[in-house]
C-alpha cells in the first residue's frame, strides 16, 4: 500500500454492520497517519441505497487517535466544512480501511465555530449498543479534543486528482 493506490473505506456500526462504503485514493502515508482523497462523482454505497458525491474529500486517518478528519470541498474548490468523525482506531486491510463509527461528530463550516453534532444519534447508540458510562466519557473527551483540532486546522486545499 502506497501513495496513489486505490482503496475502499468501510464504516461500521457498533454491532458490526457495515453501513457505508466508498472508494478513495491514498494521498500520503506515515507511521501514524494515512491521508486519502475522494473525488466528486464517486459512488457512496449506503445501507439505505447510495448516492453520487457532489463534493471532493481529503480524509486524515490517525492510527492512534479515536477520530478522523475530513476536509470537504465544493466543485469550485471552496472549503465547505471540516468534519471530524469520532470512531474506533482504523483497521488496515490489503484492500480496504475500516472503522466503527461511534455516531458523535464535530463540524466546522466556515466562518462558524466548530461544534459537537449528532448528539441525538449518539444517545440512540448509547441505548442500542449499551455504551458504558466510561465509554461515553471517552467519546465526549475525543469530541472535545476534535473541536480544538477542527478550530486550529489549516486546510490543504482542493485535492489534486490528476
Amino acid at each position: 500500500m502506497q501513495a496513489g493506490d486505490p482503496i475502499a473505506v468501510k464504516a461500521y456500526k457498533s454491532d458490526g454492520a457495515c453501513y457505508r462504503t466508498w472508494p478513495a485514493i491514498i494521498e500520503t502515508m506515515a507511521d501514524d497517519l494515512i491521508v486519502t482523497i475522494s473525488p466528486i462523482g464517486k459512488w457512496v454505497e449506503d445501507s439505505r441505497g447510495g448516492w453520487i458525491s457532489k463534493v471532493a474529500v481529503r480524509t486524515y486517518y490517525w492510527l492512534n487517535k479515536p477520530y478522523s478528519l475530513l476536509e470537504v470541498y465544493a466543485a469550485d474548490g471552496t472549503l465547505e466544512e471540516i468534519y471530524v468523525n469520532i470512531n474506533s482506531l482504523v483497521q488496515i486491510e490489503p484492500t480496504h480501511f475500516s472503522y466503527i463509527d461511534y455516531e458523535l461528530d464535530v463540524v466546522l463550516r466556515p466562518p462558524t465555530a466548530a461544534t459537537i453534532v449528532d448528539q441525538d444519534e449518539f444517545a440512540e447508540a448509547v441505548l442500542e449498543y449499551h455504551y458504558t458510562d466510561e465509554f461515553q466519557t471517552f467519546c465526549y473527551q475525543a469530541a472535545h479534543e476534535a473541536v480544538q483540532l477542527a478550530t486550529n486546522w489549516v486546510a490543504q486545499g482542493m485535492p489534486d486528482f490528476s
